[in-house]
C-alpha cells in the first residue's frame, strides 16, 4: 500500500521537473500561424534552458520561460521571423523591451510579415471588428477621463461606442497621468472586450506605446 501511495504522489511531487517539451509555453509572446514547427524543433535542440528557472506556470499548469539554446533565444528568433508578437502576461520586462524593440524594427523592414490576423495592427475605429481576441490597436487619442477605478483613455467623441484603453488606478494610471497621452499617437495590445464600445484592459505600461504627436 505504501508504495502504491508513494506512485501516485511522486508526479504531483516532483512537479514540472517532469513536464516535457509539449508543456512549455514561451513567456512573453503570442505565436502566430506557423510557428508550432519552429518551437518543436527548437525545443528538441541539446542543452535547452529556461529563464526564470525553474519557470512559472500558467492556469493550464504549462511552463512559461524564455528559452535558449546555446546562444539563440527562441523568443527573439520568433519575433524576429514574425512567427510570433509580443504580448502580455508579462514575465521579463527587460526581455519583453528587447523584444518590442525587435519587433517594431521587424515591422518596418518586412511588413508583409505582419499582415496574419493577429499580427495585424488594426485601427481604434475598426476595434470592433476584433472583439473578443487578442488584438494590436493604434489610434490618436482623443481625451482621457479618471474613474473610480480606472482611468479612461478615449479615442472618440463618443466613449459609449468608440475604442477605450482603461488604466486601472494604482501604478498602471500612474505611468500615464491625465493629459499625458491626449494628442498622442499610441499603439496597446491584449484582449479586445466590450465594455461601452470595444476596450482593452492594459496589463501593464510596457503594452501601451506612444508613437509621436
Amino acid at each position: 500500500m505504501t508504495r502504491f501511495l508513494l506512485s501516485l504522489l511522486f508526479p504531483l511531487l516532483a512537479g514540472p521537473a517532469l513536464a516535457g517539451a509539449g508543456d512549455v509555453k514561451p513567456a512573453d509572446v503570442r505565436l502566430l500561424e506557423g510557428a508550432g514547427p519552429f518551437v518543436a524543433a527548437f525545443l528538441a535542440r541539446p542543452g535547452v534552458r529556461y529563464e526564470p528557472d525553474p519557470p512559472r506556470l500558467d492556469r493550464h499548469g504549462r511552463r512559461l520561460a524564455h528559452v535558449f539554446s546555446g546562444p539563440l533565444w527562441l523568443q527573439r528568433e520568433l519575433v524576429a521571423r514574425g512567427l510570433a508578437v509580443v504580448a502580455p502576461p508579462l514575465i521579463s520586462r527587460e526581455r519583453s523591451e528587447a523584444l518590442l524593440a525587435l519587433e517594431r524594427r521587424a515591422r518596418a523592414s518586412e511588413p508583409g510579415r505582419w499582415l496574419r490576423r493577429e499580427a495585424r495592427v488594426v485601427a481604434a475605429d475598426r476595434a470592433r471588428s476584433v472583439l473578443d481576441r487578442f488584438a494590436i490597436v493604434e489610434g490618436r487619442v482623443l481625451a482621457t477621463a479618471r474613474g473610480f477605478r480606472s482611468n479612461f483613455v478615449n479615442f472618440g467623441e463618443d466613449w459609449r461606442e468608440d475604442f477605450t484603453i482603461y488604466l486601472k488606478r494604482g501604478r498602471i494610471s500612474r505611468a500615464f497621468p491625465p493629459g499625458t497621452l491626449e494628442g498622442r499617437r499610441v499603439r496597446v495590445r491584449g484582449w479586445v472586450y466590450y465594455s461601452n464600445g470595444p476596450a482593452i484592459e492594459l496589463a501593464d505600461p510596457l503594452y501601451l506605446e506612444v508613437l509621436g504627436r
